[in-house]
């Protein structure tokens, strides 16, 4: 009999936005995987933790991976006092390193008190080597292992873009609005790296998603294209499939925030052919198209680069991508034995 695997996310996002998040694409993508290779793997959502004991209840898992840290360490407490849960494998994901855990409230607190649930019975399991040694350290007496992101490759139909003109170029810095994501620093670059090309810049962004006081980056990022020969280019929040064929229709992307685990926009960039440029926290591309978050020079440089050897960019940082890949598939299979 196969392993039953319950992954679980909070249905927040799904419903202050009206359509998933790159979590739960995250999630989508592991629990295929994991089908594809033996496992009895499903995914769900709910609206609170209260929720959990009824889900986990019908599906009868093995294993059950909460998608993020959004269950008080109170409710694992209860749940493991339930004589038909005590022997399930309970497993909470983190999605972020440590420079994004430490502007969420409560992260530290409730990852200390997971650690102190019967003798690690609640293991901890970050997406990056990183966080899960630094946690080890912090926390001893925990339960941390290491499981990475996987993306699927997706075909979708692309839409043939908008006719600009040669004076213009499309560069796509999708994802939330946080100060955390170098939006307003990365759109200097941009029009920096369009004035020396002799070309107009379109600097598309996802201006309806704005998170941890992004408001101030939006404001200042609405004022920088204010009597500017460029554009800002606002975009609501897209399902999956129609947000690869919005980027496919960009020159360039880019993603050079101050921290990422995986960034599954630039997955998605590279699942499209559209060269991007990403920050050194996205270890997985290819070196030559990662810089500083902080080097303005960097970032066009690196623009330039992708853009001149655009098939070549592309090339590569599929070969990374599928690499990467591989080595989080087995990873999976590894710890789910």
């Amino acid at each position: 009999m196969s392993t039953k695997i319950l992954f679980i996310t909070a249905d927040r996002v799904k419903a202050s936005y009206g359509v998933t998040s790159g979590l739960y694409n995250s999630a989508t993508f592991v629990v295929n995987f994991l089908n594809r290779n033996g496992f009895d793997a499903a995914l769900t959502s709910v609206q609170d933790s209260n929720e959990i004991d009824r889900v986990v209840t019908q599906n009868n898992p093995d294993v059950v991976i909460i998608e993020a840290i959004w269950v008080p360490p109170y409710k694992f407490e209860e749940l493991l006092k339930i004589p038909r849960h005590m022997n399930r494998r309970w497993i909470v994901r983190i999605h972020s390193k440590a420079p994004f855990l430490a502007n969420e409230g409560i992260a530290t607190r409730w990852i200390r008190e997971y650690t102190q649930i019967q003798n690690g019975k609640i293991q901890i399991a970050p997406n990056t080597r990183e966080l899960t040694e630094q946690l080890h350290v912090a926390f001893p007496d925990g339960t941390f292992i290491f499981l990475p992101n996987v993306y699927q490759f997706k075909k979708f139909d692309i839409i043939p873009p908008e006719e600009d003109g040669e004076d213009w170029i499309n560069i796509g810095c999708f994802g939330a609005i946080r100060p955390m994501k170098n939006t307003y620093q990365q759109a200097l670059a941009c029009i920096d790296f369009a004035e020396r090309n002799g070309k107009r810049l379109k600097f598309h962004v996802n201006s309806t998603r704005v998170e941890q006081s992004g408001d101030n980056v939006l404001k200042n990022l609405k004022s920088l294209f204010v009597g500017s020969p460029h554009r800002l280019v606002h975009h609501g929040w897209y399902q999956h499939t129609p947000f690869l064929q919005a980027i496919s229709q960009m020159d360039l992307g880019t993603q050079v925030s101050f921290s990422e685990s995986f960034n599954i926009v630039t997955a998605d960039f590279v699942n499209a052919g559209i060269p991007i440029i990403a920050s050194e926290d996205i270890e997985w591309m290819p070196p030559f198209l990662r810089t500083s978050p902080t080097s303005h020079k960097g970032m066009v440089r690196k623009l330039q680069l992708a853009y001149r050897f655009r098939k070549i960019s592309a090339w590569f940082q599929t070969v990374y991508l599928k690499i990467y890949n591989y080595r989080a598939e087995l990873t999976w299979l590894a710890a789910l034995k």
